[in-house]
């Protein structure tokens, strides 16, 4: 007689020799709805949710690599969107605008979430005639996308970006 153990043991060993993984998967997507463009393309930079960095660019139009999570309620999305930037360029992007999510995105053990970007979930694209307060901007910029911002001064009440003039060696 086989023994409870042996039975288990044996059973999981046939579910992962056939590829099964009952491990509950949880991801989160990024989808860049907005419409592509070949002068003023609104290309996501940067996003993050919860406790989720998406640091590869994100055209128009498509999506995310799914990344792994774990459940969470409601939490409010960041991203930051590159205006006209190519990322298959070398230079790096002339202009940033900081946005976060009008709602929180939630998601359940095993679900995958898909955090839709555009002007009517985020807030804070001055060209659409939606605007951050500065101090929510600040947030932003310093303490979700610092090493983004750390050369700049980001303006809400016109989405512009400036250099920090480099001040090193002025006496």
């Amino acid at each position: 007689m086989i023994s409870s153990a042996a039975a288990s043991c044996a059973l999981s060993l046939a579910a992962w020799a056939a590829g099964c993984d009952a491990r509950p998967q949880t991801t989160v997507v990024v989808d860049n709805q907005y419409a592509p463009s070949p002068t003023g393309a609104l290309v996501i930079h940067d996003a993050y949710w919860q406790a989720v960095s998406f640091k590869d660019p994100i055209p128009p139009g498509t999506s995310s690599d799914p990344q792994n999570t774990v459940p969470a309620s409601a939490n409010t999305a960041y991203v930051v969107l590159a205006p006209g930037w190519d990322p298959d360029a070398s230079t790096p992007p002339a202009s940033f605008v900081v946005m976060h999510s009008r709602g929180g995105f939630d998601v359940h053990l095993n679900d995958s979430l898909h955090i839709p970007v555009d002007d009517t979930t985020f807030i804070g694209n001055c060209a659409a005639g939606s605007f951050l307060s500065q101090t929510q901007a600040d947030f932003i910029t310093q303490f979700i996308f610092p090493t983004t911002f750390a050369p700049f001064r980001y303006d809400a009440t016109n989405c512009t970006t400036t250099a920090i003039a480099d001040d090193a060696g002025a006496q």
